[in-house]
């Protein structure tokens, strides 16, 4: 792995693939013509490949493994290198992580320590946590290193954990090592599936009244925010960011010794925003897949183009479906529903509020309509008596 004669290096993510077993044209047309313009060095899925929770899988894990296979067959088909790391739904669908890597590592191209033919990588503390070094277009050098970090399952009672201590522990290890072979810091960027506490630094707080306010839950609840154009360069926020419930010390680890440029994740998936937070770029890429609740056709993948010289000075740009395949969905009216429905239960619960509000005051106006409209009968039929 390494970058190229120009002195570039080339990635692109997909973020929350979300596939069930009878997986989406459109998704396999996003990625394909995703990949197609991109041409990328090497392919990051940051998790949630699977809808794990799909009652189409079963709890032994059945079609998990030809699922997998569909939605790679983008990717195999051309021979690219890719790197996996999971999200909270992926072990839902009955297999184990665990096993699931096994299934990617028996696909040509899987980027893993146990593939590694002689590339910088190192294994974290579970499936789905490594570091890749990506050295100078000589080779003389490790230029640039991407680490790849699984933010675990949901918790039963609901919300998220932050990385554990092990998996920081191994992080700054790892980031040592890169330092004292290659004579100083290796810059780094992380990808992962849950974002991190500090994604709420890039955001304003303000009224719920106020135009584009999308209100927060959980840590949050209550509270309403838009993007602060101070500290987001770009992107969209189209839903609550979802983090950790507790804060861990992930971004302290990741800012303590200046090497970690970017942390980028998937998770919420109409969300696109990139800003940044005492130097370090927090970003988000929407979802591609078209088996889940998403942005229609701007559903999307990220590119990125990082430079040897200064890979902190990259560029990034979402491939949209709109752009690469055009306006029109296979399933239209499917795909209508997953753009408006809820992205979270409390979303969901809040909006079940809204329609038993509404449909209490319906009921309570037409209660009191019919109520004014027999009243008005009875002093017709009163005053007709009299007459």
């Amino acid at each position: 792995m390494k970058f190229r004669e120009d002195g570039t290096f080339h990635i692109l993510q997909f973020a929350d693939i979300q596939e069930i077993p009878g997986v989406s044209e459109d998704t396999l047309r996003l990625m394909d013509a995703a990949l197609e313009r991109a041409k990328p060095d090497l392919v990051i899925l940051s998790g949630n490949q699977l809808k794990g929770a799909d009652r189409r899988f079963s709890e032994k894990g059945e079609r998990v493994e030809e699922t997998i296979r569909r939605i790679m067959k983008p990717v195999t088909d051309r021979k690219l290198p890719f790197a996996v790391t999971f999200g909270d739904q992926d072990r839902r669908c009955g297999l184990p992580n665990e096993r699931q890597m096994e299934i990617y590592r028996s696909l040509p191209g899987c980027v893993d320590w146990l593939n590694s033919r002689g590339q910088e990588i190192h294994h974290g503390t579970r499936e789905g946590t490594f570091a890749i070094g990506v050295r100078s277009s000589d080779e003389s050098r490790v230029a640039m290193a991407a680490y790849l970090f699984d933010t675990g399952a949901e918790l039963p009672q609901g919300g998220y954990q932050p990385l554990p201590p092990g998996d920081l522990f191994w992080y700054k290890g790892v980031r040592d090592t890169f330092a004292q072979e290659n004579n100083g810091p290796v810059p780094g960027i992380v990808f992962q599936h849950i974002p991190l506490p500090e994604y709420y630094r890039l955001l304003k707080r303000i009224g719920r009244k106020t135009k584009g306010a999308v209100r927060a839950y959980r840590t949050h609840a209550g509270e309403y925010y838009v993007m602060d154009p101070e500290k987001c360069r770009e992107g969209k926020l189209q839903e609550a960011v979802s983090v950790p419930d507790s804060a861990g010390r992930e971004f302290e680890a990741l800012h303590e010794r200046g090497d970690i440029f970017a942390v980028y994740c998937g998770h919420d998936h109409r969300n696109s925003l990139v800003g940044r937070w005492l130097g370090v770029d927090l970003g988000c890429t929407p979802s591609c897949g078209f088996n889940g609740y998403g942005n229609g056709v701007d559903r999307a993948a990220r590119e990125f183009v990082f430079h040897e010289d200064a890979p902190a000075a990259y560029e990034t740009r979402l491939l949209t479906y709109r752009e690469l395949v055009g306006e029109k969905t296979a399933k239209p009216v499917k795909d209508f529903f997953y753009r408006f429905c809820p992205a979270t239960k409390e979303e969901a619960a809040e909006k079940a509020g809204r329609v038993l509000l509404l449909t209490g005051f319906t009921c309570l106006a037409g209660g009191t309509a019919l109520q004014a409209y027999r009243s008005r009968r009875r002093k017709k039929k009163q005053w007709k008596g009299r007459s």
